[in-house]
């Protein structure tokens, strides 16, 4: 077998760096290598962790450089070495271990990195990549709500889906070494297909509003509406088809965030909308979150149609995290979620053998790019055979 080559020597003690590069913060996690095979880092080979607001910074290795400066005055120095290797997960698309954060201006090399940082290798992924790692580490049946129960196949491949800022989606299979590696896509980006029974053509009509809002010649694309802006585009077009049943307090509230206290929000903040139709003060937010929870649960099935994901599939990401109610049907339609994604016509049936899962936690990525760490440290000791696609990195 092919194993990635030796990233020896050693140091005496050898730490692992792992970052969780958002759009907003940057989180980083220092530790020691574990004795023992684990998914999770124990608390006992933590060295250091912190959060960063990245406006403050000019690039990434900026952020890093100030971390471990603090690391060391944390732990007293202790002959402390540069960390053996890095992995980190990135709020955009990664390409050739590249990753540009337009809306930070960062450009981020994984090789560079590791040379300024005095690294002997970096790693580089998409954060809903990393998500997928995480679900690795999860015991579903503690960790998980469950929304149906199928018996899980070991080794079947495994799909992700989250709705977020965007729509992660993704998927795992095993590779030559029998674990499961993640396989990330841009399967947000797919159209949206319109839901309706009968004469009714309001999904229809809300494809053609944001057509009209977004300047798109002939198609919507699914994040449109399944992610957090995707709550607020649809609440919006609910205010313009529906004008009487604006509740004039949460329209003003969620338009330009005036409180009644004098302070001021965000501006067309989800959240809001959530509140409302969790509270039952707005009608139009409770349709809302209606027609958003069965779009969600229409695409996780579509998901479930192209990968027949026997080995679960996983519905993660902080909007899922801050619907659960919705998602599980204690507020809104019951059953809206699953009912949507069950609803396939002739192939139907073949979803109920579909276990699927909602995530509670929200740190799915921060313990994806651990556990990758230590994948690769594994490699770098040849006591592990390399994961496919990765190579290129090394």
């Amino acid at each position: 077998p092919k194993f990635m080559r030796s990233l020896s020597p050693l140091p005496e003690e050898p730490m692992l760096l792992c970052a969780d590069v958002g759009g907003t913060n940057t989180r980083l996690h220092l530790f020691k290598v574990p004795d023992t095979t684990t998914a999770i880092v124990p608390d006992s080979c933590m060295v250091y962790q912190a959060k960063y607001s990245n406006v403050q910074y000019d690039s990434f290795t900026e952020v890093a450089m100030e971390f471990l400066d603090a690391a060391k005055r944390n732990t007293k120095g202790l002959g402390m070495s540069a960390p053996y290797l890095g992995c980190f997960a990135v709020a955009g698309v990664v390409v050739d271990n590249k990753c540009n954060l337009v809306n930070l201006g960062w450009k981020m090399d994984g090789n560079q990195i590791a040379k300024d940082l005095g690294m002997k290798v970096v790693y580089l992924m998409n954060d809903f990549e990393a998500q997928g790692y995480g679900i690795l580490t999860l015991e579903p049946q503690k960790e998980c709500d469950v929304l149906q129960e199928a018996p899980l196949l070991p080794g079947a491949p495994i799909a992700l889906l989250g709705a977020g800022t965007g729509l992660g989606q993704a998927f795992m299979t095993t590779g030559e070494n029998g674990d499961y590696e993640v396989w990330p896509s841009e399967g947000g980006h797919k159209e949206f297909a319109p839901r309706q029974e009968g004469s009714q053509n309001l999904q229809s009509e809300m494809m053609k509003y944001l057509q009209i809002r977004f300047s798109a010649k002939s198609r919507i694309s699914v994040e449109r509406i399944v992610s957090g802006r995707g709550i607020a585009n649809i609440y919006q077009f609910m205010a313009w088809k529906f004008p009487d049943k604006i509740n004039k307090e949460i329209h003003q509230l969620f338009s330009n965030g005036a409180r009644k206290d004098g302070t001021v929000g965000p501006v067309h903040d989800p959240a809001v909308i959530v509140e409302a139709a969790r509270s039952g003060s707005c009608e139009l937010c409770l349709k809302t979150m209606d027609l958003f929870t069965g779009a969600y649960g229409s695409e996780a099935g579509v998901m479930a149609l192209k990968f027949m994901p026997f080995g679960g599939l996983f519905v993660t990401g902080g909007v899922s995290a801050k619907t659960r109610d919705f998602i599980l049907g204690e507020k809104g339609t019951p059953h809206n979620f699953m009912d949507s994604f069950n609803d396939k016509g002739r192939v139907s049936t073949m979803l109920k053998r579909v276990p699927v899962f909602l995530v509670r936690g929200e740190d799915m990525g921060e313990r994806g790019v651990k556990l990758k760490a230590m994948r690769m440290f594994a490699e770098a000791l040849q006591r592990r055979m390399a994961s496919k696609g990765r190579q290129q990195y090394c």
